[in-house]
């Protein structure tokens, strides 16, 4: 039978004083019973993209460092293939979603689903990889074969990256692929370069050291320019939910608890990387090599802020380059753009960011 707190509280204080129990000791105890405290929280259940996707990281070190049950709650993590993942959010089986790039949940808002996006948590990064020496810029890919996704929003911005910095694709062979089977054509010589995102990058350079150089297509004024937005950030992975979920009271103190501790972690894989990878590297189903060299290279990359600063960049995606790349069927409206882009955190939850500008 479990002590009364009560009488625990009155046993500690008269062991104290006998001086039979150490301060020390107290705090000792003190600790495991907070530890042990934690089966009355409250349950958060996110999912997040099977591995080798980054949508796993951080909930992996929120959940090893306790940074959930610092802010009164414990999360639950389902890894799902992508197509899964996004069928139940979709369909609203699944409510809540760790891995909601905004420019691919933006064709499920243009189908009806009350989706609304709460913070970012990753930057659109890719970078051009290869191992020919004579491809040292993207104006270089034109006569060469180049691999990439081309049925995402990272195409489409990427594409639009390309041709600001005065690439003709009319010239350059593009051979559509995705994640592995991108490093494989790569590195067997199938194609000149390939456009690969930070965990493609930090595999091919952990698994062949010195053989391919990599470079990074975007450029902040251009984007700047395009999109009429300060932010230098183009949103990858954010934090998604139901609107109707979210309207419920004890789920919004969940998600603003979530926040707090993925700001917490966010701020941990920055300052602490090979520990981060030490923590993330089972989950991840990553080597710790390519972990530490994608926490570090790429640490910019995380970048949690509420998703309302990138208002004016997700307005350019879903109203202009999506649909104009037939991503999407038809530009959305004001209004739901307005429901897509939340304003969460803008104010109760405004604070310090995952990183300063």
């Amino acid at each position: 039978m479990l002590m009364p707190i009560r009488a625990l509280a009155f046993a500690l204080r008269i062991l104290l004083l006998s001086g039979v129990l150490s301060l020390g000791a107290l705090s000792e105890v003190s600790a495991a019973g907070a530890a042990a405290d934690t089966s009355g929280l409250p349950h958060l259940h996110v999912t997040v993209f099977a591995p080798p996707s980054y949508s796993v990281w951080l909930p992996t070190v929120i959940q090893k460092k306790g940074f959930d049950v610092k802010h009164g709650f414990k999360l639950d993590v389902s890894p799902k293939p992508g197509q899964v993942a996004y069928s139940e959010f979709a369909s609203g089986a699944d409510k809540v979603c760790y891995c909601a790039a905004p420019a691919a949940v933006a064709r499920f808002v243009e189908h009806g689903s009350d989706i609304t996006l709460l913070w970012n948590i990753f930057d659109l990064r890719y970078e051009i990889a290869t191992a020919n020496p004579a491809i040292q810029s993207p104006k270089d890919l034109e006569g060469k074969t180049f691999s990439a996704d081309t049925g995402t929003g990272g195409w489409a911005i990427t594409a639009l990256l390309l041709k600001q910095s005065g690439v003709d694709l009319s010239k350059v062979q593009i051979h559509s692929a995705w994640g592995g089977s991108q490093i494989a054509e790569l590195a067997v010589g199938r194609v000149d370069a390939a456009m690969l995102g930070p965990v493609e990058v930090a595999q091919l350079q952990t698994q062949t050291p010195r053989k391919f150089h990599t470079f990074s297509i975007f450029d902040n004024a251009t984007w700047q320019k395009y999109a009429a937005t300060p932010h230098p950030g183009i949103p990858s992975i954010a934090m998604g939910v139901w609107r109707d979920w979210l309207s419920v009271p004890a789920n919004r103190d969940l998600i603003e608890r979530l926040y707090a501790a993925n700001l917490d972690a966010a701020a941990f894989a920055r300052e602490h990387p090979e520990e981060s990878a030490d923590l993330i590297g089972e989950a991840a189903h990553l080597d710790r090599d390519a972990l530490l060299y994608g926490l570090t290279r790429y640490a910019d990359v995380i970048d949690v802020r509420p998703i309302g600063e990138y208002r004016q960049a997700i307005r350019v995606l879903t109203q202009s380059l999506l649909p104009e790349a037939k991503l999407l069927d038809r530009p959305l409206t004001d209004a739901e753009l307005a429901a897509y882009v939340s304003d969460f955190g803008t104010a109760r939850l405004a604070g310090p960011t995952a990183r300063s500008h």
